[in-house]
């Protein structure tokens, strides 16, 4: 219950919901486009590829991808409306590429010291560029609409 106070206050939650959601459409979008589309063919060939470890598009779960970006989007949209109080798209894009370069470096670090999935360091440095950008970009829609959403108080 305080966790549902803390968010609530001020008429947080409905902001942080709608952030959530819009950004949510922005780093799918993002992703399939940097990811699937601009980089799909060169990390395809640049990464260890396990027979039955990628699932085909037909195995692949659409829900759960969304889950995913939602998960990353409600993590941006409550730091940037309780704590970091970010408003515009211009410290949206900041934060989130930070956050994104982070997340990535953590993730991709880990992936490459305890498995072969990299075949060597640049395409591990490719997908933290890319994450800076999708991240980034996620995290302007959410700024513009943490900024621009008004609730009524």
């Amino acid at each position: 219950m305080k966790l549902l106070a803390l968010l609530n206050s001020g008429g947080s939650a409905v902001r942080i919901v709608v952030a959530t959601l819009a950004g949510t459409v922005a780093y799918f979008l993002f992703g399939w486009l940097v990811f699937e589309w601009i980089l799909g063919d060169y990390m395809a060939g640049h990464t260890t590829q396990i027979q039955g470890f990628k699932k085909s598009d037909a195995e692949a779960s659409m829900l759960m991808l969304v889950v995913s970006c939602a998960a990353y989007a409600l993590l941006l949209a409550i730091e940037f409306e309780r704590w970091a109080h970010v408003r515009t798209m211009k410290a949206g894009i900041t934060l989130g590429a930070i956050i994104g370069t982070l997340v990535a470096l953590m993730t991709n670090a880990y992936w490459y010291s305890t498995s072969h999935f990299f075949n060597d360091l640049v395409p591990l440095v490719v997908d933290i560029a890319a994450a800076v950008v999708t991240v980034g970009m996620m995290g302007r829609v959410i700024g513009w609409t943490l900024g621009n959403f008004k609730t009524r108080t």
